[in-house]
């Protein structure tokens, strides 16, 4: 009985170094990311209460999976209220799925224009206007590199260009759509 659990412990120790060596993400800060070439979106304003909680970096390949050795960089953010607000944001190099989907029937979904980032489409539940929702989903913002990349075909390759997800927990429609209105790059030109 002991050998098997020394063998299960040694297993699992392996398999941990293994997903930690292969594109586990690395905490870091805003600074880190104003030293990245690629566009990384912050707020500029957020509800009272909120503050960053985490800072996150990873690579990507050219196929959009994680790889410690992978050239792309990607980051995502989570910002708290301390109760049960949340606000996050993350980047993907390619590779990148509908966010836009609800297994909740009963989400709805809206639209507003930014005049940065064009329109931003948006899920959310509980359905309605007004209050407070679980969870607000938008789709894939472009930033201005992708959009300068994609100028030069569909087939043109994709470096410095991303596509940035934002999300809402715990937080009223009006205070989400604030949020995207404010967000810009962590490092202005």
């Amino acid at each position: 009985m002991k050998l098997q659990l020394r063998a299960l412990f040694l297993c699992a120790l392996t398999f941990l170094g293994l997903s930690l060596a292969h594109g586990a993400p690395k905490t870091a800060t805003l600074d880190d990311l104003k030293k990245l070439d690629i566009i990384s979106l912050v707020p500029g304003w957020l509800p009272e209460g909120y503050h960053l909680k985490k800072v996150e970096i990873h690579y990507e390949n050219a196929d959009g999976n994680e790889d410690l050795k992978g050239k792309f960089p990607a980051y995502s953010l989570e910002y708290r209220d301390g109760k049960k607000g949340k606000f996050t944001t993350e980047s993907a190099h390619t590779g990148i799925g509908d966010r836009n989907l609800d297994k909740d029937e009963r989400a709805e979904e809206s639209q507003f224009d930014t005049k940065r980032y064009g329109t931003v489409y948006i899920i959310y539940f509980p359905p309605g206007k007004s209050g407070v929702k679980h969870r607000i989903v938008a789709n894939w913002i472009e930033d201005e590199n992708l959009k300068a990349e994609k100028t030069k075909g569909e087939n043109a390759p994709r470096i410095k260009g991303r596509y940035h997800g934002v999300s809402g927990f715990g937080m009223t429609l009006a205070e989400f759509e604030k949020i995207v209105q404010s967000l810009h790059p962590v490092r202005e030109k």
